[in-house]
């Protein structure tokens, strides 16, 4: 999950950021993204997911150099943190 300050613009830009990562990057399966709804006190300000074939698909997806770019350029500027977690799914 990515850490952001707040919902509103932030959210919007980074969903918009993160739709240009799916267009350019080759790589997952699967994702979702978006600004937590609130329904807990506490929670993270926004969430991502990408599912991958395999390990060796995200490795390349993760060091491809449009996604450092789009990441670096795009992305860290509007977060404040984040969580990450790699999982095998059955």
């Amino acid at each position: 999950s990515a850490c952001t300050s707040a919902g509103g613009p932030d959210a919007a830009r980074l969903v918009r950021a993160l739709g240009l990562l799916v267009v350019r990057v080759p790589g997952p399966v699967a994702h979702a993204f978006g600004a937590d709804l609130g329904l807990r006190p506490g929670n993270d300000g926004f969430a991502l997911t990408f599912d991958f074939p395999d390990e060796a698909t995200y490795r390349a997806w993760d060091t491809d150099p449009e996604h450092e770019r789009i990441r670096r350029e795009l992305i860290v500027p509007l977060i404040t943190g984040a969580h990450r977690v790699q999982l095998r799914l059955p």
